[in-house]
């Protein structure tokens, strides 16, 4: 408990003002997927239009910063925040940076049964996930 503590102070002293409002927000936004996933239709979720600019900059460094502010802030709720409020959250955030992305949801068979995963993408690859993940979930294609 107290080398979480500990780990978790650190990092507190290394977030600039902007990470500490972007931890916040993150904050807010989560909590806000989470209830619009139980008392809202998905399909309304995904159809949010999220504007970008067309940076030109590699924009996968920054995704990857948010998307370990995102996950911060999924560790300090009370509720419990699964992956798919969490790819929401981090999806809505980088479209608020200018930063296009994709919401990915795979799904795979195990003896206990089917177990379902939501990740983002940015320029083709994983953000905040460990590598080969994709190779872990079939991923479900919504064009089909």
């Amino acid at each position: 408990m107290w080398n979480r503590l500990l780990h978790s102070l650190r990092i507190a002293t290394k977030l600039s003002f902007l990470d500490w409002l972007a931890l916040l927000d993150a904050w807010w936004v989560l909590l806000y997927f989470h209830f619009r996933l139980r008392w809202g239709s998905f399909e309304s979720l995904t159809q949010t239009s999220i504007h970008h600019t067309g940076r030109t900059v590699d924009q996968f460094p920054v995704a990857q910063h948010v998307a370990r502010l995102v996950g911060w802030a999924s560790h300090l709720h009370l509720l419990r925040m699964t992956c798919l409020p969490q790819s929401l959250t981090l999806r809505w955030m980088l479209g608020r940076r200018g930063i296009a992305s994709e919401l990915k949801i795979g799904a795979r068979k195990t003896r206990i049964g089917i177990h379902a995963h939501a990740w983002v993408e940015v320029e083709g690859e994983m953000v905040g996930e460990a590598g080969g993940m994709e190779y872990v979930f079939y991923t479900l294609d919504s064009n089909n």
